[in-house]
């Protein structure tokens, strides 16, 4: 059953965040407040604790009651006439309203009209931009798993981030690089070949920038850990950017890849060996004609060597 954190009003399921239940409560993973164990609210729901809770109360209040039908009983025992004259419209109390106005309860008188009316509710302040960012974030990983098995990696993950952000006027890149490993002395061939995750990159404002990471939920804020490596890599302004990047570099991956098996079959099978010479020139021919191909799909690459940042 979900449950609702009172403060931001996010919606959560009990067992995804059981690990922060403490003192009958759990923790909202996206603003830090206290959100009520369902388990502990049912116990205070209970019929049985609210009888067992109100018993001293009602037994008090029995018997006040008893005692002042008692009190006004012997007093009109006291006070009533031999006949039961039929007492004047005048003297015959107007009936109890059945209900207090409408906006006030019982025993407080309702407000004048004018001063009603000037009465308006607090206008909602607007999330700031980085709210809006830990919600998106923690949302969007509450409702999605990364999978390799089912195709649905970090970069689908990182261009739904991507899309949402910009539909609320937030200015993001997607960033593909590679966290594991020290870009900073490396060229862009080995980046763009070697670059194995995809992620976003958040402008706060002119002088503050975040990285979402979407795979997790995680926002990565100055100060923090990994942060200086979120800002390296190749960043892309769209995805149909980086969708060209991946169609291009699986091509360059293909003919390099043929390439290198084609330059160890030459070493093991071709190289001083005896070979028909027409037979050896046709073989290096396609081995050079392989090694244009791979260049040539990699030149393709340069398309974005200048969204390159190693530093």
């Amino acid at each position: 059953m979900p449950i609702q954190c009172p403060n931001c009003r996010m919606d959560f399921n009990a067992e995804d965040i059981a690990h922060t239940l403490k003192n009958g409560h759990f923790q909202c993973p996206v603003c830090d407040a206290k959100i009520p164990s369902p388990s502990a609210s049912d116990r205070q729901n209970d019929p049985a604790s609210f009888f067992r809770r109100s018993a001293p109360a009602l037994i008090v209040l029995g018997i006040a009651a008893a005692c002042l039908i008692f009190y006004f009983f012997s007093a009109s025992l006291k006070t009533a006439p031999t006949t039961s004259p039929v007492p004047p419209a005048a003297a015959i109390p107007a009936p109890l309203p059945a209900s207090a106005p409408t906006g006030a309860p019982p025993d407080i008188p309702a407000l004048p009209e004018k001063t009603q009316s000037a009465q308006t509710a607090p206008t909602p302040q607007p999330l700031d931009k980085m709210k809006i960012v830990e919600l998106i974030a923690a949302m969007y990983h509450v409702t999605h798993s990364y999978t390799m098995d089912g195709g649905f990696v970090c970069l689908d993950m990182a261009i739904d981030v991507w899309n949402q952000l910009k539909t609320r006027g937030i200015d993001a890149k997607i960033m593909g690089g590679i966290l594991t490993e020290n870009i900073a002395t490396w060229n862009y061939r080995q980046l763009a070949m070697d670059s194995n995750h995809a992620w976003v990159i958040v402008t706060i404002s002119p002088t503050e920038k975040v990285a979402v990471e979407t795979t997790a939920g995680i926002v990565i804020k100055p100060g923090m850990k990994d942060y200086p490596a979120y800002f390296k890599g190749i960043a892309f302004d769209s995805p149909a950017e980086i969708k060209r990047f991946e169609l291009i570099r699986k091509a360059a991956y293909g003919n390099c890849r043929a390439t290198n098996q084609m330059i160890k079959d030459w070493n093991e099978n071709v190289a001083g060996k005896p070979m028909r010479p027409e037979d050896a020139i046709a073989r290096k021919s396609q081995l050079e004609q392989r090694k244009a191909d791979c260049e040539n799909a990699f030149n393709a690459l340069k398309e974005f060597e200048s969204k390159a940042i190693f530093y």
